[in-house]
């Protein structure tokens, strides 16, 4: 399953170096998925562990080819002492163990006290048991082992703590989804730091992650369209008509413009959002997505726009060629 699970990756063209390709050939990923089958636990997608009481996702898995992009993003070396914001299942913590290799430290950190004792007992049973998990919020890192060589974050970030440039090497390199819209549009940005006051972009790539929870939080402001739809947008640029836009007829306009899947067009949503005050994005669930006549292309994120009041345009793609 490992090695399908590697080729699957592979395939997209997301690994860059052979030393990542090799930790996801060595990590036990079902280990870390505990009541899950095994074709489940190597499937190329995201696999929700933990739901708020209202459904909405509160941890998961994240799909193989975004952790093996932001690996890829984090350059990590042997020796490097690493910081992961964003303990989850442990998965990721025992790449980046493999990564490092005995001489280097991993340090993992997760709010939420359940889902660290889970990552805790999955990592030593895996024979990761030198990666230290830590219960406390991440937004203020972990000083105890700093300063780190690279830090990474497998959670949205509003914005970038001070904690996190103070507990990174003046050379060091972080990784973080930042989420750049109050409709929570995120973008996992790697950073080289350059002396004290300067964090430099390199590597910006699309991603959606479960936003942090903590001091970090922010709430972000939504409107529910149906009981499977949910429209989110930033603060204060709908009127509550929104709510009443699905009750109207639709309307579906083809533009003509063919692109295909390797086109670089994956960043139309984030041209959106710095052109317009009226963007959103739609959130629809499985069962949504079969009974309604709205189709948000996946490749833009559920990308929308809206006039402010009750007209909603959703961008959709249709396949023309296999």
């Amino acid at each position: 399953m490992a090695v399908l699970h590697g080729l699957h990756i592979r395939g997209r063209g997301t690994f860059r170096s052979p030393a990542v390709e090799a930790a996801f050939a060595a990590v036990p990923r079902h280990l870390f998925l505990p009541g899950m089958d095994l074709a489940t636990a190597y499937a190329p997608q995201v696999v929700v562990t933990k739901r708020a009481p209202d459904g909405s996702a509160l941890s998961s898995a994240s799909h193989p080819n975004m952790v093996a992009t932001m690996l890829e993003q984090l350059d990590l070396q042997p020796g490097h002492r690493v910081l992961e914001i964003g303990a989850a299942t442990g998965i990721n913590a025992a790449l980046l163990a493999e990564l490092t290799g005995p001489s280097g430290a991993v340090a993992t950190v997760e709010i939420d006290s359940e889902l660290a004792a889970r990552a805790r007992t999955a990592l030593t049973a895996a024979g990761y048991d030198q990666v230290q998990v830590v219960c406390g919020d991440g937004a203020f890192g972990h000083p105890d082992l700093a300063p780190y060589d690279r830090i990474i974050v497998t959670a949205g970030a509003w914005d970038i703590p001070a904690a996190w440039w103070q507990q990174l090497t003046p050379h060091g390199r972080m990784v973080v989804p930042l989420r750049l819209h109050g409709s929570g549009l995120t973008r996992s940005i790697a950073f080289h730091r350059h002396a004290d006051t300067l964090l430099i972009s390199d590597s910006v790539k699309v991603c959606g992650f479960v936003p942090l929870r903590g001091a970090s939080d922010s709430a972000a402001h939504t409107i529910q369209l149906a009981d499977d739809i949910t429209l989110n947008l930033a603060a204060n640029t709908g009127s509550r008509a929104l709510g009443r836009a699905l009750t109207h007829p639709a309307h579906q306009i083809w533009t003509g413009i063919m692109i295909g899947d390797t086109d670089p067009v994956e960043h139309l949503d984030l041209w959106l959002a710095t052109s317009t005050d009226h963007f959103a994005r739609l959130s629809l669930t499985p069962t949504a997505h079969r009974h309604t006549a709205l189709d948000p292309a996946p490749r833009w994120a559920g990308a929308t726009l809206h006039d402010g009041d009750a007209t909603l345009a959703d961008h959709t793609a249709q396949v023309l060629h296999r």
